[in-house]
């Protein structure tokens, strides 16, 4: 299973960045979270136009340890 994760930053301000962790996940393959990821930046842009995405991440959750 995948969370996708994009950190996104200010182009304005140095320093001013935000982690966004997808609240629809997690998603049973890689693909499926970047394709989630891609919508989760198109969305970022349209509400907050001075925030570019960084770094994005699929992070694999490797279930409970024992």
């Amino acid at each position: 299973m995948f969370t996708a994760m994009v950190l996104f930053c200010s182009i304005h301000i140095t320093g001013n960045c935000v982690e966004a962790t997808d609240d629809r996940g997690p998603y049973l393959t890689e693909k499926a979270c970047q394709v989630r990821i891609e919508e989760m930046i198109s969305d970022t842009r349209k509400i907050f136009p001075h925030m570019a995405p960084i770094g994005v991440k699929c992070d694999q959750d490797m279930g409970e340890q024992t």
